[in-house]
């Protein structure tokens, strides 16, 4: 009797051993989903906020060209840094945000016809500042009906300040007419 008892209790004590070996794996298994769900939702969270950064600069982008074609220069300015640098590709050297609203003055002195597209290229953004490269597409109707296409790359730095979005710097170069 007493060598049954013992073997009763060997075998209660191996299935009380496997019984903790199965429940913390158990537990390991549900904490590693739960931690890999958290992990995947701050990933997408990321991402997300990323997309809509990225979103917002495109629109700006958007803005000060079809303000610019609109002759709308205060709300271009509203979208420019006060220390900005800029190279038009027309102009021999680089010009301050002063400069640029008087460029934009003679280069549009009233609102026209034209549409602008934007042939996204790029995007880099590091912190709180941003790169875009893109080729920008402005078509013009002619007094023929012709419409004429004039492209040109663009480089634009923008910079986060308070919360918003400033241009701070640009360039581009000229790359055919139509």
């Amino acid at each position: 009797m007493r060598g049954d008892s013992m073997v009763d209790c060997q075998t209660t004590a191996k299935a009380g051993f496997l019984f903790q070996i199965a429940r913390t794996a158990i537990v390991l298994v549900v904490l590693t989903l739960v931690f890999g769900l958290f992990s995947l939702s701050l990933a997408m969270d990321v991402e997300n906020r990323r997309n809509a950064v990225e979103e917002e600069i495109w629109e700006m982008e958007e803005a000060y060209f079809t303000n610019l074609y609109r002759a709308n220069y205060g709300r271009i300015l509203t979208l420019v840094h006060p220390h900005f640098l800029g190279w038009p590709a027309n102009l021999s050297k680089p010009i301050g945000r002063e400069e640029s609203a008087e460029f934009m003055k003679s280069l549009i002195p009233q609102p026209t016809p034209c549409t602008i597209r934007i042939e996204r290229a790029g995007l880099q953004q590091s912190g709180d500042t941003a790169l875009t490269q893109y080729v920008l597409y402005v078509d013009c109707p002619a007094a023929s009906g012709i419409v004429r296409t004039q492209s040109s790359r663009i480089t634009h730095t923008w910079i986060r300040q308070i919360g918003q979005w400033k241009l701070l710097g640009g360039m581009s170069v000229d790359i055919g007419k139509e």
